[in-house]
């Protein structure tokens, strides 16, 4: 590839910055790119959806406390949310082990499948959505979807999947590493010619300390007097470049440990590290009990603050518009580490679960206190996604939160009960009101109307023919 390659001065909707090799930056959605009668307008704005999940539920006391409980983290987005406190999902739980009967229900609405697989009964909304909108592919995307977040193995695959096939097998494996999340969406530095070995390649990752290093000559065109963007454009491209390259550097190594640049020995895969101790997370299976994953509670935040900067981010460059975000999975089995405190309170997780996880210790056993600060630690993580996406205006004056769909959920309500099963509709471009929703309802009904404002069929009653969808009193808004 020629890396010398230049802006073409006819702008379109999907703009890159060239390297060379196989770099390439996404840029944000910008009125330039845009036909002009139509910058600014929502319908220059992509269908998003992404589903965002958490674990073992929260009973319908701590829901209807708002946001003076677990659910506080999500305050700030309260005039871009629905919340539904009053949402039974027994009707699609299968027979069989808890959590892996439950856990593929969501975010298809359609009864699950038991054992021995616990897959889907059909496929999830943001699959759906991307079929209707989509039936040749997404065009012009780093990735068509992306699955990420935090979780450990210990059975099917239905406790930490949210990506349902149109045949209800699972899709793939979320992605664990920030490292790995924005090689995904952005792409890493690849020298032009042969692929290298490893070794060469990492010594070529430390002298092109940044994929935008490669990309200097067309950014510095886009910034130039003779430049067709706007002001208020070149300002959005610099702030948007400036997050990409704040987190590589939160991702890459630092200075003092990178050693000489040329004729060295090669740097261990190791240097490239994510928040660590972080290692477990590449495991296939993990384990149950005390023999469970350990990791401190301030390293999964930084992980999961990390993936949702990269979430939005690629959001806001167009490089990815469906996905799922899973914190620690239906189950858990996950023991985390250090002292939590929240909502007036405090807790030792170390102590807590130095002989269990979570699962074990304070759900089956139920302690209401432990679990209403350790699901605010839980739904937390989810937040930094939702703020990120807030963080980033498009061209038609809405944040990427506020274009976007999402879909909010867990697989129970208290203790293996799947009535009350707390779920969020945020975003929607205007599409939904804001606020508390105790109408009995299915999630079905959720997410067939929730699609259907798109105009898209949920393909819920074809899949579940004894299904009639429910109208939600007030919540679209039409």
């Amino acid at each position: 590839m020629n890396s010398k390659r230049r802006m073409d001065p006819k702008l379109t909707r999907r703009a890159v910055l060239f390297g060379a090799g196989s770099v390439a930056i996404a840029l944000p959605l910008l009125p330039e790119f845009m036909p002009r009668a139509a910058a600014g307008e929502d319908d220059d704005i992509p269908c998003r959806l992404f589903t965002m999940s958490f674990g073992l539920g929260i009973e319908k006391a701590m829901q209807l406390e708002q946001f003076n409980g677990p659910l506080q983290s999500l305050q700030p987005f309260a005039s871009r949310m629905a919340c539904f406190t009053n949402v039974d999902a027994t009707p699609l739980a299968a027979e069989g082990t808890p959590h892996f009967s439950t856990g593929a229900a969501t975010f298809t609405g359609v009864p699950q499948k038991g054992a021995p697989d616990y897959h889907a009964g059909g496929p999830s909304m943001e699959q759906v959505m991307k079929r209707a909108l989509h039936p040749m592919g997404v065009p012009n995307v780093s990735v068509p979807e992306i699955s990420v977040g935090i979780w450990s193995r210990t059975g099917a695959v239905s406790q930490f999947t949210r990506h349902w096939n149109t045949d209800g097998s699972p899709g793939p494996r979320p992605q664990r590493r920030p490292s790995k999340v924005f090689n995904s969406l952005f792409g890493t530095y690849m020298p032009p010619g042969d692929d290298p070995d490893e070794a060469q390649l990492l010594i070529d990752r430390h002298v092109h300390r940044s994929v935008l290093d490669a990309t200097l000559e067309q950014y510095e065109s886009l910034m130039s007097v003779n430049s067709p963007l706007g002001a208020d454009s070149k300002a959005r491209v610099q702030n948007h470049l400036d997050a990409i390259r704040d987190v590589e550097q939160q991702l890459a190594p630092t200075e003092e440990n990178m050693g000489p640049m040329l004729g060295c020995e090669p740097p261990m895969a190791g240097d490239y590290t994510d928040p660590q101790p972080y290692s477990f997370y590449d495991n296939d299976t993990g384990a149950t009990g005390a023999g469970a994953p350990e990791i401190g509670w301030q390293v999964a935040d930084d992980a999961m603050r990390l993936i949702g900067e990269l979430m939005a981010l690629g959001a806001a460059c167009d490089a990815v518009r469906f996905g799922s975000l899973v914190c620690v999975g239906a189950g858990g089995h996950i023991r985390f580490s250090g002292q939590y405190d929240a909502l007036g309170e405090s807790i030792d997780f170390t102590s807590l679960f130095d002989s269990g996880t979570p699962h074990d210790l304070i759900f089956h056993s139920y302690h209401a206190d432990r679990i209403r600060l350790y699901q605010h630690f839980c739904i937390a993580q989810l937040a930094h996604t939702l703020a990120a996406m807030d963080a980033h205006m498009e061209p038609n004056g809405k944040t990427v939160l506020e274009n976007s769909l999402i879909l909010l959920a867990t697989e129970y309500g208290e203790n293996h009960d799947a009535k009350d099963t707390f779920h969020a509709v945020l975003g929607g471009g205007g599409r939904f009101n804001a606020g508390w929703y105790d109408q009995a309802v299915l999630p079905s009904d959720i997410y067939h109307q929730a699609l259907d404002a798109y105009d898209v069929d949920s393909k819920i009653p074809m899949n579940w023919p004894e299904y009639s969808p429910q109208e939600i009193g007030g919540f679209r808004n039409r």
